[in-house]
C-alpha cells in the first residue's frame, strides 16, 4: 500500500488552509482529494521524482502547521495506545507532532492480538466479568465485554490505586496478555491517542473483531481522546468505528503528515460525540476547524 505522503502534491489546498486558518470541510474538495489519491497510486509508486517531491511537500505541510500547533497542547498529558500491526514509524510521527504542539507524552502501551482477535472473543467476554468489578467509570458498567476491556485499558493509563493495580495485573498477565506496558504513565495521562495499522497489503493472518475496535474507541472517547488508523475501505478499522456511531474522534490516513496534524488539532478541541477527520470512508472534514 502506497503511503499518502506520495500524494501530498494533490492536497496543496491544505497547506493554504493551515497557513491562513481556513477550514476545509466535507464536500467537493474532500471528495476530489480522495479520488485523486485512489487514481494516482500506481503513478507515484513508479515515479521516484514524484515521491521525493511529495515527501518535501509533506515536510512543508508540517512546517506550515507548526505556527498553528505551537503551544496548542501545552499542559496536556497524553498516553499512546499502539494497536496490533501499527507501524513504529507512524507512532513516532504522531508522537513527534503531539510534542511539537506542546503535549507531554507520559506513557505508552502496546495491545496484543489477544485484545482484538475474533478467536479470543470468548476469553475477553469471560475476563470482562472480573475486570468490570474493578472499574471506576460508571459508563463502563453497562459496556459490552470489549468495551469493559477498553475502559480497563483507559483506567490503567489515567489513574492509580489498588483497583487500577488489579486491572493492570489482569491485562498484562503473562500467560494471555492483552497488553504490555512500554512506558508506564503511572496514571498521569489525561487523554489517550490510539494508533492503528495502515491498510493491509495482504489478507491479515489474524481476524480482528470490530467489537474490540468499537469497545476501545468508546473508552478512548470517554477521555476526549483520538483514534488514528485506516479508513480506505468500509471494512477498515476507522471506517468501522465511524459506521458504528461510537462517540469518539477518529482520524484516518495513518502514516501521513495530514493524520498527525489532524490528531493534534483534534486533541486540542474537546468535544462530545463522533467527529471524523481525513479523506477516508466516513470522514466529515479534511481537518478540524482552525481557530
Amino acid at each position: 500500500m502506497i503511503n499518502f505522503r506520495y500524494h501530498v502534491v494533490s492536497i496543496i489546498g491544505i497547506f493554504i488552509a493551515l497557513a491562513v486558518g481556513i477550514v476545509l470541510g466535507a464536500g467537493p474538495l474532500q471528495r476530489s482529494i480522495n479520488a485523486n489519491l485512489n487514481s494516482s497510486t500506481s503513478q507515484a509508486a513508479s515515479d521516484p521524482q514524484l515521491s521525493a517531491q511529495a515527501d518535501a511537500e509533506a515536510a512543508g505541510l508540517k512546517a506550515l502547521a507548526s505556527s498553528t500547533l505551537t503551544g496548542l497542547l501545552t499542559g496536556t498529558q497524553v498516553a499512546l495506545v499502539v494497536l496490533p500491526g501499527a507501524s513504529d514509524d507512524d507512532v513516532s510521527a504522531v508522537r513527534s507532532t503531539l510534542t511539537d504542539a506542546g503535549a507531554s507524552v507520559v506513557g505508552r502501551v502496546s495491545l496484543s492480538e489477544n485484545w482484538s482477535s475474533t478467536s479470543m472473543s470468548q476469553y475477553r467476554t469471560t475476563l470482562s466479568a472480573t475486570l468490570s468489578s474493578h472499574l471506576a467509570a460508571g459508563a463502563a458498567k453497562t459496556a459490552s465485554a470489549d468495551g469493559v476491556v477498553g475502559y480497563s485499558i483507559v483506567q490503567v493509563m489515567t489513574s492509580t490505586g489498588s483497583e487500577t493495580d488489579l486491572l493492570r495485573q489482569i491485562l498484562t498477565d503473562k500467560s494471555t496478555p492483552l497488553m504490555t506496558i512500554d512506558e508506564d504513565p503511572a496514571g498521569a495521562a489525561t487523554t489517550l491517542v490510539a494508533v492503528g495499522p495502515r491498510a493491509a497489503s495482504a489478507a491479515p493472518t489474524v481476524s480482528a473483531s470490530p467489537e474490540a475496535w468499537n469497545g476501545l474507541a468508546q473508552a478512548v472517547g470517554s477521555v476526549s481522546g483520538v483514534v488514528v488508523g485506516d479508513a480506505s475501505s468500509r471494512d477498515a478499522m476507522i471506517a468501522s468505528i465511524r459506521a458504528s456511531g461510537t462517540s469518539v474522534t477518529s482520524v484516518d490516513s495513518v502514516g501521513t503528515t495530514l493524520a498527525s496534524v489532524d490528531t493534534a488539532l483534534a486533541l486540542s478541541q474537546k468535544a462530545s460525540g463522533a467527529r471524523a477527520y481525513g479523506v477516508g470512508s466516513g470522514a466529515q472534514s479534511v481537518i478540524p476547524a482552525v481557530k
